[in-house]
């Protein structure tokens, strides 16, 4: 018998109905919600499929998350977001939580660390049974797989486990952090270091099996067969203290400020006539309204 655990990214999957749905779609005010019509399309279809136990993990963090204390160029490539979206995206926290889903906003961590630290504690409450399936398309939350869990990209209904995540970058999941701090992160805005692309960076983890050796010892390159290593070895030496921070962001958080209780992530009872305003308020068609309310 197994207790898995199912953590949904929500923020991606607003942001990717937001990107491709029209923007004809608005509610009573007349201010755009075609990302929440996407939205509450997603949450319809993970009703129907009885997902559960389940948690929603939203992203509010964007300038005030620890990592740009350390780091205050990360992410500094995205734009901030506009009033539509912020609007947008409490409608889709609303809705979340309409529907009887767990779930959390926090001001200093990211959705990564919320789903890191549920994660963690679910392992504690069910430490020879859980599965941890992870509803997201985000590579990051990788490095949390463990045996018989999965990263479910559920667009193109695709499942990652800790083996095939190996065989795309050629690292295992704990190496992940490190190989990001490596190789970099252009989404993120993370330079990695100088000169160390992704397949270096995954053949010097292979070779030295985690980052911090690496740094610490870096003339063990000498001896690792890959092309350049006098190179790599200075860049190492020279940049030790900057690949260091790098790791320190590219690390999902584990502990953060969560409250849950086991039984919080099954869906709790339905206000069928809250959920009906909603409906109402954000001018749903008949479809998806009876979708929604299927749920109650």
């Amino acid at each position: 018998m197994t207790d898995r655990l199912y953590l949904v990214d929500a923020s991606i999957y607003f942001f990717r109905a937001f990107y491709s749905m029209p923007d004809n779609f608005t509610d009573v005010d007349g201010r755009s919600v075609n990302g929440v019509y996407g939205y509450a399309g997603f949450l319809a279809e993970l009703v129907e499929k009885d997902i559960s136990p389940v948690s929603f993990a939203f992203d509010e963090s964007l300038t005030t998350c620890y990592r740009n204390t350390i780091y205050p160029a990360y992410k500094a490539n995205r734009e901030l977001p506009d009033e539509n979206i912020k609007y947008q995206l409490a409608q889709c926290q609303r809705i979340t939580s309409l529907l009887g889903f767990h779930s959390t906003v926090l001001e200093d961590y990211e959705a990564d660390d919320i789903i890191g630290t549920l994660a963690r504690g679910w392992r504690e409450v069910h430490p020879e049974t859980s599965r941890i399936t992870i509803i997201t398309r985000d590579k990051d939350l990788g490095q949390l797989l463990e045996t018989g869990d999965s990263l479910w990209d559920y667009a193109s209904d695709t499942h990652t486990d800790s083996d095939a995540l190996e065989a795309k970058f050629g690292i295992r999941p704990e190496q992940l952090a490190d190989y990001l701090a490596l190789a970099g992160d252009a989404v993120d805005n993370i330079p990695g270091a100088t000169g160390i692309g992704a397949k270096t960076a995954a053949r010097l983890l292979q070779f030295a099996g985690n980052l911090e050796a690496l740094l610490s010892s870096p003339e063990m390159v000498a001896d690792s067969g890959i092309r350049g290593a006098t190179k790599i070895i200075a860049t190492l030496s020279e940049q030790a203290e900057e690949i260091r921070t790098y790791r320190r962001i590219t690390s999902i958080h584990q502990q953060a400020p969560v409250t849950w209780k086991p039984e919080d992530f099954h869906r709790s009872d339905v206000d069928s006539r809250a959920l009906g305003r909603f409906c109402d308020d954000m001018r749903f068609g008949m479809r998806l309204r009876e979708r929604l309310m299927s749920a109650v």
